[in-house]
């Protein structure tokens, strides 16, 4: 039976339904009591048949052949009875009678044998041919033996012994003919004997067989019926126990297992789907606990009852509380009196606290607005209502954001190094003095005297130490409602509000200033001393804020002529304007003259290990003049417009000194807001790259904050036509102006170049000084500027310059706080054209050996 009718007998069994299976086994077993029945008598018959066969061809011809031996045997006994008749001569009739009678049964003997050869088909061939042959022989020796002994019985004698000879043969023959009959009797009896056994066997399996037909049958009805339903239950079990991970059997069936099993199946789908469901969901659940705990901010959900329903475990980390402390179920109530209970909202009427709560929560739209947790903690609470009549409420941490926006703010407006108030929050308050009217006020213009040799003599680090104690004692000598700045350098201006003494309660508060800011100082183990300039200006109706400043700016100049004096601004102080305009008109010949020439200062970059650019540096040696310090010509030639020809003029020099240095250095050149303000500028720079064969990305285009706070979107669409030419773009002098992050957003500058007065206050003091505390205070505000400017340019993906750097104290320090690179006297001062090449095979030689300074950073320690 193949293996596809078996499926199919199988299949067809179990499909049959329930009475027509027990109906079966009586009709299987009578079926098979009949067959073996059948089978009985044909075993019967068959064996009666072989036994009659193996009684005919196997006894009988063996009988036969023991019978021709035997008789073959007495012949030759004969033949020796007659030769002994034939030694008794007396009776020669006797042994001539004894002779014939052997002949006779001689011929008898072969006659029998022959006839029982030929009808023997079982004996083999060659035997019976070589049986015959020996017989012929044998017969012919016996008849001539035999004749000899009827007339000479001595002659007889000597034959016999031949004819023993062929008695011998033939005897053996014989004996193999009995043999092969008595082997083929034995093999044929085994075989009738396991025939026998083998029917009876047979019969003996067909009752067996019978009888377990019917066991087997009743078995396998029952198992088809009872074994299917057993399972089934088992699996209803599993099913109760909520295990449905297995295959349901028997759906196929079309009996009543079948419909059973399928019912079945549909009570495992129907579980499967509803867990499957309920994991769904669980999931849901924990993804979004998961969400709710991952936010950013807290999160309460708060029903139309106005109880709490759900709370995230941020809520718990901003506000500093244990899980335990806030629970599902709490009124607004409840939950101000526990947060009151783990320190929120001190010293705050809970009525109050209650009532803003429950104001976000009825509002019944968006609200937005900040509370104060606890001192330290500044939250930003947003409500949004929901459809249910519920609202949630998110608290968002901006306690850092709003330190980090006041310590921005004031970066802005004020002095990194002193702490005062800076140039545009300077003139922030001019403005505002001068809009409220009928309220006197005076202008002061302070400028330190012998500051410079402080510089020279002692170092950067002294002066920046000297300013900040200049700046106490400036803080010290004014009200609290006046305003004193540092515009730059040594310079310093004071807004004197409320002068309704007029001119006296100026002339004091410039006595005082001068006493004592003359005063000596002590400076790291230096007594120093210096004095002040003051140029003062009382305002006037209708008077510029700008012009106040001018005219206390050019009293100042007729102060210092005098050094450690005050002078107030007089008519016929403009004296400086003719000096000026001689300056002016000096430039412009600078130009025709070819007076012009620029330097180069290099910028070191900390990860590649040597110098990767330069910046170009204008320079001016008059002939009349000297040397003109740029701070003195550049501000005039913005003034006066020459800074766009000059501005031309140092970008085509600069690239086309550039393009014959290594490739590996840029070359930076500086814009002014002048500059910025011609349109052709990027056609200008274009034509510059092309006519002078420098690749643009060896170009980088310097501007300061002074240029973003133009018409800004022209600025913005310059900048952006610069950046697709490939020209690095930076933003020099960042933190000395308004610094607006918004500049930084809306365009990406490739570099930020810190302000050497940031850096100028990273001051390390010796190890065998001692730390003074404002020091201290001062060096580490100066580092902290440093590294909030890094860190800015590093999450940006902006590159950091630090200008300024003097000293390998600071060079060290501006390493670990991880600028990008570095530029300063401590690398080189400005050289010439001609140097360069030189000068950058030196310093890629000797910086990373003069960098060796920068444990020194680690002298002085909180």
């Amino acid at each position: 039976m193949t293996a596809v009718s078996r499926r199919w007998w199988l299949r067809t069994l179990s499909d049959l339904p329930l009475g027509r299976k027990v109906a079966l086994i009586p009709a299987l077993t009578l079926l098979m009591a009949s067959l073996m029945l059948a089978l009985f008598v044909h075993l019967g018959v068959r064996n009666t048949a072989a036994l009659r066969a193996l009684d005919h061809a196997v006894y009988e011809p063996l009988n036969q052949a023991q019978t021709l031996k035997d008789d073959i045997t007495r012949l030759h006994t004969r033949l020796f009875a007659v030769l002994a008749i034939g030694n008794d001569r007396v009776d020669p009739a006797a042994r001539k009678a004894s002779a014939a009678d052997l002949a006779a049964r001689l011929d008898a003997t072969v006659t029998a044998f022959n006839a029982f050869l030929a009808g023997n088909a079982t004996i083999p061939q060659p035997l019976a041919d070589r049986l015959r042959q020996e017989m012929g022989t044998y017969a012919a020796r016996l008849r001539e033996t035999a004749g000899f002994a009827a007339s000479d019985a001595s002659h007889g004698a000597m034959l016999a012994g031949t004819a023993d000879a062929d008695f011998d043969r033939l005897h053996a023959y014989l004996d193999a003919l009995v043999q092969f009959l008595a082997d083929r009797r034995a093999a044929l009896t085994t075989q009738a004997v396991a025939a026998s056994l083998k029917a009876r066997e047979l019969m003996l399996g067909l009752g067996l067989g019978t009888a377990m037909l019917g066991l087997l049958g009743s078995v396998a009805i029952g198992r088809s019926i009872a074994g299917p339903l057993l399972r089934l239950t088992v699996l209803m079990k599993r099913l109760a126990g909520g295990d449905s991970d297995f295959v349901v059997p028997g759906r196929q069936r079309q009996d009543e297992v079948g419909a059973i099993a399928r019912a079945i199946e549909v009570f495992r789908a129907n579980i499967i789907a509803r867990r499957d469901i309920e994991l769904a969901l669980r999931r849901t659940n924990l993804q979004l606990d998961a969400a709710l705990n991952s936010m950013l901010q807290g999160m309460l959900v708060w029903g139309p009852d106005y109880r709490l329903q759900l709370v995230n475990g941020r809520f718990f980390a901003i506000c500093d509380l244990p899980p335990h402390g806030v629970r599902p179920g709490m009124t607004v109530a409840e939950l101000i009196q526990a947060g009151m209970a783990f320190g929120l909202f001190p010293e705050q009427n809970p009525r109050e606290v209650r009532s803003r709560i429950n104001g976000l929560l009825s509002a019944r739209r968006s609200v937005q607005t900040e509370m104060a947790m606890r001192p330290g903690l500044r939250v930003q609470v947003a409500c949004e209502p929901m459809a249910n009549g519920g609202a949630v409420i998110t608290l968002e941490d901006v306690t850092e954001k709003r330190r980090n926006e006041e310590q921005i703010a004031f970066m802005a407006h004020h002095d990194t190094l002193t702490g005062l108030a800076n140039r545009a929050l300077f003139r922030e308050y001019l403005n505002a003095a001068i809009m409220r009217p009928g309220q006197p006020f005076a202008v002061l213009c302070l400028d330190l005297d012998r500051f410079k040799d402080v510089n020279d003599t002692l170092g950067h680090a002294v002066g920046d130490e000297l300013l900040r104690l200049v700046a106490g004692r400036l803080r010290q000598c004014v009200r609290d409602g006046d305003i004193i700045a540092r515009l730059g350098g040594d310079e310093f201006a004071i807004v004197l509000n409320s002068a309704a003494g007029g001119a006296a309660l100026a002339v004091s508060l410039a006595e005082r200033l001068i006493d004592s800011i003359g005063a000596p100082y002590e400076v790291q183990g230096h007594s120093i001393v210096i004095g002040v300039s003051i140029g003062i200006a009382l305002a006037e109706p209708d008077l510029p804020g700008a012009e106040l400043l001018k005219r206390a700016d050019v009293a100042l100049y007729r102060a210092k002529e005098e050094r450690g004096t005050f002078a107030f601004f007089e008519t016929g102080m403009d004296e400086d304007l003719r000096v000026r305009l001689g300056l002016e008109a000096d430039l412009r010949l600078a130009m025709q003259r070819n007076e012009l020439a620029l330097h180069y200062q290099p910028l070191y970059n900390f990860a590649a290990d040597r110098i990767t650019a330069v910046e170009a540096l204008l320079r001016w040696n008059s002939p009349a003049r000297g040397s003109v310090p740029p701070a003195e010509f550049i501000p005039l030639a913005e003034q006066t417009g020459l800074i766009a020809p000059i501005g031309q003029w140092v970008l085509r020099t600069a690239c086309a000194e550039a393009v014959t240095w290594p490739t590996t250095v840029r070359v930076a050149v500086n814009l002014s807001p002048a500059q910025f303000r011609h349109q052709q500028l990027v056609a200008i720079v274009r034509d510059t790259l092309a006519e002078t064969g420098l690749p643009a990305d060896r170009l980088e285009l310097e501007i300061t904050e002074t240029v973003l706070r133009q018409d800004t979107e022209a600025v913005m669409a310059t900048l952006h036509g610069l950046h697709e030419l490939g020209v690095h773009v930076s933003l020099d002098d960042f933190g000395t102006g308004y610094s607006s992050l918004n500049y930084l957003r809306r365009f990406p500058f490739d570099k930020i170049k810190i302000d050497r007065s940031f850096v100028g206050g990273l001051m390390l003091v010796p190890a065998e000084a001692a730390c003074d505390d404002t020091v201290m205070v001062a060096a580490k505000s100066a580092a902290m500027i440093v590294r909030a400017i890094t860190g800015l340019g590093e999450n940006l993906g902006i590159a950091t310059t630090a200008e300024g750097v003097e000293t390998a104290q600071q060079f060290a320090q501006i390493r670990h706080e991880g600028c990008t690179e570095v530029q300063g006297y401590f690398i080189s001062p400005p050289r010439p054209a001609a140097e360069i090449e030189a000068l950058l095979r030196r310093l890629d030689a000797t910086l990373p050996m003069l960098a060796g300074g920068e444990d020194a950073s680690a002298r002085c320690e909180a």
